[in-house]
C-alpha cells in the first residue's frame, strides 16, 4: 500500500454498512405507511390520527439517521460507528421497554433487534473492522 492510500473496507464492516442502510430503508417504509394510518376510520374517530402522524414522522426521520450514520460508517468515521452502535442498543433498550409496557410475552421484536445488533455491531467493533477504523 503507498502513502495516503487507505486501506481497503473489510468485508464485514461492509455487511454491517449493508444491513443499517436496510434498516434505514425498512425503518422509512414503516413511518410512511404509520402516517397513512392516520387515515383509517379508527384513527379518525378516536382522535389519534395527529399522534399517529407525528410517529410515522419520527421513524421517517429516524430511518433517514440511520441511513446517514451507514453512510459515515463507509467513510470509515469513528463517530458514525460510535452513533450506529449507540442507535442498535437504543433500538434494543426500546424493544424490551415494549415487551414489558406490552405485557404480552411476544419477545420477536426483542429477539430480531438482538440478532441484528450484534450482526451490525460486532463486525464493527472486533477484528478486522476495528483495525480499520484503527487506521483512520
Amino acid at each position: 500500500m503507498t502513502t495516503g492510500e487507505r486501506p481497503k473496507r473489510p468485508g464485514a464492516v461492509t455487511f454491517s454498512v449493508v444491513l443499517m442502510y436496510i434498516g434505514g430503508i425498512a425503518q422509512i417504509l414503516l413511518g410512511v405507511l404509520t402516517i397513512f394510518l392516520r387515515y383509517t376510520p379508527e384513527a379518525q374517530s378516536g382522535g389519534v390520527a395527529l399522534p399517529v402522524t407525528l410517529l410515522g414522522a419520527g421513524m421517517v426521520l429516524f430511518g433517514l439517521l440511520v441511513i446517514g450514520l451507514a453512510s459515515g460508517v463507509a467513510r470509515g468515521s469513528s463517530a458514525a460507528r460510535s452513533g450506529g452502535t449507540a442507535v442498535m442498543f437504543l433500538g434494543l433498550a426500546f424493544a424490551v421497554v415494549d415487551l414489558l409496557v406490552a405485557a404480552d410475552g411476544d419477545w420477536s421484536a426483542v429477539i430480531s433487534q438482538s440478532i441484528a445488533t450484534v450482526l451490525v455491531v460486532v463486525p464493527l467493533w472486533v477484528g478486522r473492522g476495528r483495525r480499520y477504523f484503527d487506521s483512520r
